[in-house]
């Protein structure tokens, strides 16, 4: 991969925001919100607990790191992530994909011409974009706690299969959430994106342009109410902030770009990195995922039995974000909670 500007030897801090206040024990529940250049994208962070920018990050001794789902959008995260930092009380960052997320406009931070420079968007693109993050912000012989949400978890899966990784870190855990890793293009949701990104990309795109010419207020109300219609009730204003950042023509045509190459590119399973970590992988399938069969989640609970695999009965989504944040994240700390605990020990 080709890096077309030179990183960015400080992080620009965009503003310090939370959903709720400090905890009952006066813990800061503030996420540092940050605009940083990786693989010469601006991308944007969200870091709880010590920050990417912190003078002593090298003391780093412990980092949950969570890499998105498509699209890759941080604030949809947020309300999840922070109960997970709320929780395990240790650093828990975020990062945005390449060119999901659109910089401030008066940001030192650009988005290189998806045009010009494509391999940056891809999927393979999106792998080496979370290598440099990794290599540029997490320091050395760190507990890294790796969480990936559907594409994501294939992400974390390539990553496992870097040397340089597996030998600077110490990846603790991996936690696969409704995770992406076969025959996408195959899948009830993988045809329909496949149709919808042949046929309507272009209308699709020209709409966004016009929705980015709206006041503010107004972007807002038709987001929320097109949200309250999707999901039969009202949302968290972090996803109505974060749909908003995705209806922008750039970004959608980076997302559907990803999409499209995921439906090429996810197809045979790829059993090593899933079974050289099996003791250390969690996965969460869903029942009813149209992402991923049931099938899938057979096909891998019997090909690496050692990794801990679950089939929701519980009814969450797929896109989990929207409306079952606090419910994932305490599965994901029931999952990580023991190991740091018994790290935090020695």
């Amino acid at each position: 991969m080709t890096t077309v500007a030179a990183e960015a030897s400080s992080a620009t801090v965009a503003k310090m925001r939370s959903t709720t206040a400090d905890d009952d024990s006066g813990r800061s529940m503030k996420a540092t919100d940050l605009w940083v250049d990786v693989n010469g994208v601006a991308t944007r962070v969200l870091c709880w607990g010590q920050s990417i920018n912190d003078d002593n990050r090298h003391e780093l001794k412990r980092v949950v790191l969570c890499v998105c789902g498509n699209p890759g959008i941080t604030e949809f995260y947020e309300k999840f992530l922070q109960e997970v930092y709320r929780t395990l009380n240790v650093p828990v960052w975020v990062l945005s994909h390449a060119g999901h997320e659109v910089p401030p406009s008066n940001s030192e931070h650009k988005i290189p011409d998806p045009k010009k420079y494509p391999d940056l968007y891809t999927l393979k693109g999106q792998v080496e974009h979370k290598l440099r993050f990794i290599e540029k912000y997490v320091p050395d012989n760190c507990d890294l706690y790796l969480v990936g949400h559907s594409i994501g978890s294939k992400i974390i899966s390539e990553l496992l299969k870097d040397s340089a990784i597996v030998q600077r870190l110490s990846v603790k855990r991996s936690v696969f959430l409704f995770p992406t890793l076969q025959k996408m293009r195959e899948t009830p949701n993988g045809r329909k994106l496949i149709f919808t990104a042949s046929n309507f990309l272009s209308i699709t795109i020209f709409l966004s342009w016009i929705f980015t010419t709206f006041p503010a207020f107004i972007k807002t109300f038709l987001v929320n109410v097109t949200l309250m219609i999707m999901e039969g009730g009202q949302v968290d204003d972090h996803v109505i902030r974060s749909a908003v950042r995705l209806v922008h023509p750039m970004v959608l045509r980076n997302v559907f770009s990803m999409a499209v190459d995921e439906m090429d590119k996810v197809y045979e399973l790829d059993y090593k990195p899933l079974k050289d970590n099996a003791k250390r992988l969690y996965m969460y399938f869903g029942k009813t995922d149209g992402w991923c069969p049931t099938s899938f989640y057979d096909d891998i609970s019997k090909c690496v039995p050692e990794a801990e695999t679950v089939l929701c009965d519980k009814g969450y989504q797929h896109a989990f974000v929207i409306g079952y944040s606090d419910e994932m994240a305490g599965i994901v700390c029931d999952w990580l909670q023991p190991d740091l605990e018994d790290a935090k020990s020695h």
